[in-house]
């Protein structure tokens, strides 16, 4: 039996009105959301972010019907690294240092009301997201507030209007694996010698740590003094290779690490028979190990100061006087304390 037009007509009302409060209903509980968040990682790192969360007023467990921006938080190296996705399932990443900067950019992202109690008194922000005083309406021309809407403060804005950028290091670091330095060295030899020279080293990032080679060449700034006139000139050289364990803390960059590698101390102006060079040259080549630490601060675009401190050892240097054609050498250092000073490209 087929259904009248009356009856027809009363059905495809009741249901359109159905229709509308039930989207009314979701439309007044979705204004009543209030910016969440759900932290996801390690037990230890996602309880410590949700405390500072918390401490902030961001509400970590979002009321039943509501969306909240979804976390997830992993450890890289000695650094921590976001992956937000919002609302509407867009994800943004990011790469902070510790706990305290991941509260700081996950609040900067769940919404604009929670910045309103950090204004002063008496300050609103811009009127077009948050309204104005009614009482301004009264004032301005006296006209009568039922002709013009009474305005709504949005309590759930888009999740994209306050973003917090990581650090220019720490961003930085997530996209960069190569660095090249040029510096300038001085160096001080357990002999009470006097060096300066020259250094060029590069590294690529390998998970936490920086392989990279080391090359450089001092000149001993007064070997006759120090020989007794023995000697005329001494130079030295190394190449090696390099560990880093670079780390950022706030606008700096550091890079403590060690080498290892092949060193070789050039002796020359010696001999009864200056004009004989076999007479008056000798080399000595040894194994050479060291540590240093380094801390670079950025002054343009991929460009960056760095300054550094460290220690380098002649595994088997000759360090007392030795005979060589007929004439006493001095010994050579077994140790040197190193200061640099130089430009690194890349990550600092």
């Amino acid at each position: 039996m087929g259904w009248s037009a009356q009856v027809t007509r009363r059905l495809a009302t009741a249901l359109v009105a159905a229709g509308l409060a039930c989207l009314s209903g979701r439309a007044a509980a979705a204004a009543d959301c209030l910016p969440a968040v759900l932290v996801h990682g390690p037990e230890q790192i996602r309880t410590a972010i949700t405390v500072e969360l918390a401490r902030a007023g961001v509400h970590v467990t979002p009321p039943p019907g509501c969306v909240a921006e979804d976390v997830t938080v992993s450890e890289r190296g000695l650094g921590l690294n976001l992956m937000m996705i919002d609302a509407y399932g867009r994800v943004t990443r990011r790469t902070v240092s510790d706990v305290l900067a991941a509260a700081a950019v996950i609040e900067s992202r769940t919404g604009a009301d929670l910045l309103v109690p950090l204004l002063p008194e008496g300050e609103v922000l811009s009127g077009e997201r948050y309204g104005t005083d009614s009482s301004q309406n009264d004032s301005q021309g006296g006209k009568d507030e039922g002709d013009l809407p009474a305005p709504v403060e949005p309590r759930a804005p888009a999740p994209e209007v306050v973003a917090k950028a990581a650090p220019v290091s720490e961003a930085h670091a997530a996209t960069h694996g190569v660095t090249l330095l040029v510096a300038t060295e001085m160096a001080a030899g357990s002999d009470a010698s006097a060096w300066a020279g020259l250094s060029l080293s590069g590294c690529v990032t390998l998970g936490p740590v920086c392989l990279g080679t080391l090359l450089r060449f001092w000149h001993d700034l007064d070997a006759s003094d120090e020989s007794a006139d023995v000697i005329h000139r001494r130079d030295a050289g190394e190449v090696a290779v390099s560990l880093d364990l670079p780390f950022s803390r706030g606008r700096f960059a550091f890079r403590p690490g060690v080498e290892l590698g092949i060193g070789w101390i050039h002796m020359g102006g010696f001999g009864a028979h200056a004009q004989d060079v076999d007479d008056n040259e000798f080399d000595h080549g040894d194994v050479s190990a060291g540590a240093h630490v380094a801390a670079a601060v950025a002054v343009w675009r991929h460009w960056s100061l760095e300054a550094g401190l460290g220690v380098s050892f002649s595994l088997f240097a000759h360090q007392a006087p030795f005979f060589v054609n007929g004439v006493t050498l001095p010994g050579e250092p077994l140790a040197y304390g190193v200061a640099t000073l130089g430009f690194r490209y890349g990550v600092p």
